[in-house]
């Protein structure tokens, strides 16, 4: 291992720079053209943000906020259904943040359920607001969901309700995970004081997800914390994701919406022609009786298409069948 320098020699080595000047080393790499500019060499300098992460990227977001859209309205559904009151979910917010940031939104009490998610190396967290996760308890016990103080902590036994309502929330997440990885969620501990919930380092960087609840009387917020380092591997699942859009090119899906729209059944129907009866001559119809038709033989028919005349064309037989031929398109198109 290297000697470390006495303060004797720091000085002396000072002295020499601020005498004899800077070497020519330094000199050189002082006289480069860092701007970017093409004259002084192809030097390019990128700003880099040592306290903001940047692990997913802009691409990968928006394909996760479109997945997390639709885990909402079924989260929503899900509340909705067993608590028996009208509720929507909403997802607000899909970044990456910092695990000691991600913790310091959080309030204190928050009910705070780790996961563990098979087959992802690293466990991730799932956060509950007392209003929330109170209120449902309340809720299924059969009271109003109205909660105007939160205690401190749950009991075993109201724990043991509210994963009524969280064993459906982790389907619908599995499910939107299930977009990159599949995965089994399990509750492996839960906590009311998020800050024990200490299960990854403070630089880590994580997926966060916010989902907001809103209802009569219910409201409250959800959070999702899964780290980045378990989620790298299976990135690349996104970039053939069913939510992946194509960049706002026209026409994107034109070939898949055509073949869509051309297999779509249409009524077509061939009027032979019409006639005006009065009310009591309908009545007064019976078998054997012969309307005259304002349409003489030879004379184009009328062919439309939901309704809409779209051809004109004459009668005839084909085999043992009648038949018409086309003989004029009134509306193209």
């Amino acid at each position: 291992m290297e000697e470390i320098l006495s303060n004797a020699e720091i000085d002396a080595l000072l002295d020499l720079f601020q005498n004899e000047g800077m070497p020519e080393e330094l000199e050189e790499a002082e006289s480069l053209d860092f701007s970017g500019g093409e004259s002084q060499g192809s030097y390019k300098v990128s700003e880099l943000d040592l306290l903001k992460p940047n692990r997913f990227t802009r691409a990968q977001l928006q394909v996760l906020a479109r997945i997390q859209e639709m885990v909402s309205r079924k989260m929503g559904s899900a509340i909705a259904e067993r608590l028996r009151l009208d509720a929507s979910c909403d997802c607000v917010g899909v970044e990456q943040l910092r695990f000691s940031s991600w913790l310091s939104l959080l309030d204190n009490p928050t009910g705070t359920y780790v996961l563990q998610m098979d087959p992802l190396r690293f466990p991730s967290i799932l956060t509950v607001s007392p209003e929330l996760l109170y209120g449902a308890v309340d809720r299924i016990l059969g009271g109003t969901g109205e909660v105007h103080t939160c205690p401190q902590d749950l009991s075993e036994a109201e724990y043991e309700v509210a994963d009524a309502l969280l064993q459906p929330l982790l389907v619908h997440i599995q499910e939107g995970l299930g977009e990159m990885v599949q995965v089994e969620p399990k509750v492996i501990a839960r906590y009311t004081n998020p800050t024990l919930a200490q299960v990854l380092p403070a630089q880590e960087v994580i997926l966060a997800l916010h989902f907001q609840v809103s209802g009569n009387p219910l409201f409250g917020d959800l959070r999702l914390a899964v780290p980045y380092a378990a989620l790298e591997p299976h990135l690349g699942a996104l970039e053939s994701s069913r939510f992946l859009s194509d960049g706002g090119k026209e026409g994107a899906y034109r070939n898949l919406l055509t073949e869509t729209v051309l297999n779509i059944p249409m009524g077509l129907k061939v009027l032979l022609g019409e006639m005006e009866l009065k009310l009591r001559d309908i009545l007064a119809l019976k078998t054997g009786d012969v309307l005259s038709l304002t349409t003489k033989p030879g004379d184009l028919l009328n062919i439309p298409v939901q309704g809409k005349t779209k051809f004109r064309g004459v009668l005839g037989t084909r085999g043992r069948r009648y038949a018409t031929k086309i003989l004029e398109v009134v509306h193209k198109g």
